[in-house]
């Protein structure tokens, strides 16, 4: 009866692992989050991402607008929305996913776009907008207003940028740091 208490609280404990995930949400102010395989997600006010704690798949589930710093794996790193998915490898973009709209723009390297119906490639300095199968997607040239928002985060991302360039596993540490210097100073900011 013992082991069979025991096993029945093994199973449990690994069913809820299982179907565990990470969710990080903003309300009112931007937020850098450190991916588990250290790509950083630059979330806009009133955005999330949700992923598994384990990270193995590189998969996010998506909503609202975020800028991605993606560092490079032989595993894709795939973004989910409720209207397409975005893959890619390695490479700087910001995907925006309100209501029936996906707006992807490339800041470095080629990003795949993907719909229920339809496929793009969108590379360096393009902007991609789908709306409605009918139209397709639509390119044009990217118009970064993502930098808006994000320009409170450059020093912090040319620091990891630099350190990526350097193929160190310091990036990680530090940008776990450089969230909370910037948390807190987002905070100075609401005051």
């Amino acid at each position: 009866m013992r082991y069979y208490c025991v096993f029945l609280l093994f199973m449990s404990l690994a069913l809820i692992s299982c179907s565990s995930s990470v969710e990080q949400t903003t309300e009112d102010e931007p937020q850098m989050v450190e991916l588990p395989d250290g790509s950083v997600a630059l979330l806009n006010v009133h955005s999330s991402i949700t992923y598994h704690p384990d990270f193995e798949d590189r998969t996010i589930s998506q909503e609202g607008e975020v800028f991605y710093v993606v560092v490079e794996d032989e595993v894709p790193f795939v973004i989910e929305t409720e209207q397409g998915d975005v893959k890619v490898v390695g490479t700087e973009f910001n995907v925006k996913a309100i209501g029936a709209e996906l707006e992807v723009e490339v800041e470095r390297g080629v990003v795949q776009l993907k719909t229920s119906k339809l496929f793009k490639e969108i590379r360096k300095g393009q902007r991609a907008l789908f709306k409605d199968v009918s139209k397709g997607i639509q390119m044009g040239k990217a118009e970064f207003y993502h930098r808006k928002w994000s320009k409170h985060f450059d020093k912090q991302l040319r620091m990891f940028r630099k350190d990526l360039k350097k193929g160190t596993r310091k990036a990680g540490k530090d940008s776990k740091k450089i969230g909370k210097d910037l948390n807190k100073e987002f905070k100075k900011l609401g005051k």
